[in-house]
């Protein structure tokens, strides 16, 4: 397993990296990086995916004139592993981070370590502008806030969701920020991710940027343009919201996502930079009850695959060519692949969890087959290709996920040999990054 034992010890190279960085820039021109999460859109979240009650054309045009994932996966079924994982290229394990930092009790003073490597500094020190426009999610207290983590620009909010017109979280703390400073900002929280995203596309148009897009939407609250805020200090609030047709709101949510994207897009194009920026759009888990997993079963929380099997698509104009691919994905691949992609030499000598998928996504290059793991709370998988082991308390799962994607054919007794051996294959794994802890399942 390609794993980086301790993320602290990349910032002994930083000399190489300054100078590798440097040399690179002056030869070649860096790609831009744009990367869109959506927060809980399920597989079938998406007119692209197969949900007909959608009109979500800019995101349908990445999927149609790009790769099209069948195969991606988060790395966990909740948000901030997942997110963790995103921005480390490891398993969030590694991270300590393998629960949610929830807005009330003991997680609320946890977050990711600024020691750990991250997508942001590697990219910052390779000469790239970098920014997050959205939810962060990986820890409330000063030290813990994005700037520490490399990004040079944060506009958005610290917590899992907020009320998307006052801007107060699930605790009735106000929780909207621009770097380390709270900030007054009216607006619909969609729309002004959507509007600083596109000012930061702007205002680094002349040199290699990263940007990563952090939307709420389609996270509860439900809540639409033109719904009232209900959140507000001092004042009890439901957690989902007092909207009533959930269905109508839930997909008005993700087409105002939609809108943006085309913002995105319409930024790209006339600054003239479209055909040098990856676009990538993903999810950070499946959906709840209110969302679209399509045939999948299970949903946002546990470890069937409608849980953590989520849209992805993989878009650049000119270097990508548009088609299907049914390659295995994970959230943390995104750092080794964009590293790769920035064109500098020491991108080699760093290793992680996450593969490189630059050769898959500019030259349809197959990607070497590996052993994957998801655990969360008292659900443990381990995936070998089409083989899945599920493990809970209530039963032990076996599934060929080529013949049987839904889920429905448990073939543990069938086939013990192959319980056998992702049994010791997870057992192994749970070894290198660590047991279950209390903090890490919350």
């Amino acid at each position: 397993m390609n794993v980086l034992k301790n993320a602290t010890w990349v910032f002994l190279l930083a000399g190489i990296l300054s100078s590798c960085s440097n040399s690179a820039t002056k030869e070649k021109v860096q790609p831009n990086f744009v990367i869109i999460m959506a927060d809980d859109l399920g597989f079938g979240g998406l007119a692209s995916y197969g949900d007909p009650r959608l009109r979500t054309p800019n995101i349908d045009y990445l999927a149609a004139k790009g790769i099209r994932f069948t195969d991606f996966h988060s790395n966990a079924p909740v948000c901030s592993p997942t997110r963790a994982a995103l921005l480390t290229g490891n398993y969030q394990q590694r991270a300590g981070l393998e629960g949610v930092i929830y807005v009330r009790g003991e997680t609320r003073e946890v977050g990711l370590d600024s020691s750990q490597v991250s997508i942001a500094k590697l990219l910052k020190t390779a000469g790239y502008a970098t920014g997050i426009m959205g939810k962060w999610h990986l820890g409330y207290q000063k030290e813990y806030n994005p700037v520490y983590h490399g990004f040079d620009t944060f506009y958005g909010y610290l917590s899992g969701n907020v009320d998307y017109h006052s801007h107060y979280d699930n605790a009735g703390i106000y929780d909207w920020w621009h770097n380390l400073d709270s900030i007054y900002e009216e607006g619909y929280a969609t729309d002004l991710i959507s509007a600083h995203a596109v000012d930061f596309i702007n205002e680094n148009k002349e040199k290699p940027f990263f940007l990563y897009v952090s939307h709420e939407a389609p996270h509860v609250p439900f809540q639409g343009r033109n719904n009232p805020a209900y959140r507000f200090p001092g004042k009890k609030f439901s957690y989902h919201g007092p909207v009533e047709d959930t269905v109508k709101v839930y997909n008005e949510m993700v087409e105002v996502m939609d809108e943006g994207v085309g913002e995105i897009l319409n930024a790209l194009r006339k600054n003239g930079i479209e055909e040098n920026t990856l676009v990538l759009f993903i999810s950070d888990n499946g959906a709840e009850i209110f969302g679209n997993n399509g045939k999948l079963s299970g949903q946002k929380g546990n470890l069937l695959e409608g849980g953590h099997r989520v849209p992805g698509i993989a878009y650049w104009k000119g270097k990508i060519t548009p088609r299907e691919s049914s390659a295995t994905v994970l959230s943390m691949d995104v750092l080794p692949t964009l590293l790769a992609m920035s064109q500098d030499s020491y991108s080699e000598k760093l290793q992680f969890d996450g593969v490189d998928l630059s050769k898959h996504l500019l030259h349809n290059k197959s990607i070497e087959d590996r052993d994957l793991f998801w655990r969360y709370r008292n659900q443990k998988v381990a995936r070998h290709k089409e083989w899945k082991l599920l493990l809970s308390d209530k039963d032990t799962l076996l599934i060929n996920l080529n013949k049987d994607v839904l889920e429905l054919h448990n073939l543990s007794k069938e086939r013990p040999e192959i319980v056998k051996d992702l049994l010791k294959k997870l057992e192994d794994w749970e070894k290198e990054v660590g047991p279950v802890t209390a903090m890490k399942t919350i």
